[in-house]
């Protein structure tokens, strides 16, 4: 039998690519994902899942679109954060986004303002 030989950078780069990739199950847990540099995210369990998630007075989407696997990307520091739908009352508050995924979990209270009146 003929053994090949992969010179340890080769290795080290493979197994780099392989984990990157997500093949090597278990490397981190699920509750700790980190951002890069200056940059975290916000991840949405809210009820109902269609209310509009605003940060900074920009509407970003629905909540529903923000799960942890596609988390909002989010700059470090403090926004202001507001989830809103028609017919429910709105949440808001001030959020500290750090370096790591901030989970949001609401339910929304029914009873908000009512609908605007539509044109002819």
């Amino acid at each position: 039998m003929r053994k090949i030989f992969v010179p340890g950078a080769v290795l080290a780069a493979a197994l780099l690519v392989i984990g990157a990739a997500g093949i090597l199950p278990g490397c981190f847990p699920k509750g700790q994902i980190y951002g890069v540099g200056n940059e975290g995210g916000l991840v949405f369990r809210v009820n109902p899942p269609d209310a509009d998630v605003v940060l900074d007075g920009v509407v970003q989407g629905k909540a529903s679109d923000f799960p942890e696997e596609r988390y909002l990307k989010v700059a470090s520091g403090t926004h202001r954060l507001e989830l809103r739908m028609e017919g429910f009352e709105s949440w808001s508050r001030e959020v500290y986004v750090s370096n790591s995924l901030l989970r949001i979990e609401v339910s929304l209270s029914r009873g908000g303002p009512p609908p605007a009146p539509k044109g002819y």
